[in-house]
């Protein structure tokens, strides 16, 4: 159930990324990444649910960021996710009217626009330097999620690095667990721009675009088991 079921603003979501290699076929957990993955392993890579309480109900279930997660924080706007339509005319001669035919999509642009902070946002001209491949991951939520740094408010101890990473808001009740909602998409791609925009009036923002390779991924999100201590299971909507 936790995939978003309901009208709302995702006014929680974030973008976060797996600082490991891409490698085009399988990975291997905490080395690099797979592209030829499932996205039930490239979760593994952001975060990891520890043992739930021996409690009556209500009682955090721990989770706790994974090393090489890293978060991308005080986004102030959000691209598109999807695939762009490419519609084709295609004449019909004797005809009044053309018809049109779904042609090849081409990427979507993937802008993201931050406030500015250069002590926090240094990372990311380090990547677009880099050029490298990198594993991203859009968490699109309504609700509040618990968010890594330190020992975070479910209980997990996050390692340094990983702070303002999003991890999942999830409750016992009873014989099982609840979770707020959200919505997992994933991209492989890199860091393709990175553009200082000073604001005399505004706060000053920078400008970020990504490149992707292949298709956007999701959305993925836990059903929680009937049973608290077995783990959930990362799925798409059925």
């Amino acid at each position: 159930m936790p995939n978003i079921s309901a009208i709302g603003a995702g006014i929680y979501t974030s973008l976060a990324f797996a600082d490991l290699p891409v490698v085009s076929g399988t990975g291997s957990a905490g080395v690099e990444i797979g592209k030829a993955d499932a996205p039930t392993v490239w979760i593994t890579e952001f975060e990891t649910r520890g043992t739930p309480p021996a409690g009556a109900g209500g009682d955090f279930v721990p989770w706790t960021a994974e090393a090489d997660a890293r978060a991308f924080g005080k986004i102030r706007e959000f691209p598109n996710l999807g695939v762009p339509a490419n519609v084709v005319n295609v004449p019909q001669y004797g005809q009044p009217t053309s018809s049109q035919i779904t042609g090849q999509s081409d990427p979507p642009s993937l802008d993201f626009t931050f406030n500015y902070v250069a002590t926090e946002h240094a990372f990311i001209d380090t990547l677009r330097a880099e050029g490298t491949q990198r594993l991203f991951k859009v968490r699109l939520a309504n609700g509040e999620q618990v968010v890594a740094g330190g020992t975070n408010e479910s209980g997990g101890v996050d390692p340094a690095g990983t702070e303002g990473v999003n991890l999942p808001y999830e409750t016992e009740e009873a014989a099982t667990t609840d979770m707020r909602e959200f919505s997992d998409f994933y991209l492989f791609g890199s860091v393709a721009s990175f553009e200082i925009v000073p604001s005399l009036t505004d706060s000053n923002q920078v400008n970020v675009s990504l490149t992707i390779d292949g298709q956007l991924e999701g959305p993925f999100s836990y059903t929680p088991d009937a049973t608290a201590a077995n783990p959930p299971v990362y799925e798409k909507p059925s």
